[in-house]
């Protein structure tokens, strides 16, 4: 689903850049350029990320499963 119109950004991409470190919406708008058009996706860009965030918190590292 795309998350951010103006600049073509989806919730995977969202979750992917959670995995790769993206901490805030300033981390989001650095990483992809959420926010950076209109600035209407703020809101669910940052629902997203904390999304990811949970969902990466629920996962078991696979180091852990070996």
């Amino acid at each position: 689903m795309y998350i951010c119109i103006c600049q073509s950004i989806t919730e995977r991409q969202i979750h992917e850049a959670a995995r790769n470190g993206a901490d805030c919406l300033h981390d989001l708008r650095q990483q992809l350029g959420v926010t950076l058009g209109c600035g209407r996706c703020a809101v669910c860009a940052h629902a997203c990320l904390k999304d990811a965030h949970h969902r990466l918190a629920e996962t078991p590292d696979q180091c852990e499963m070996a």
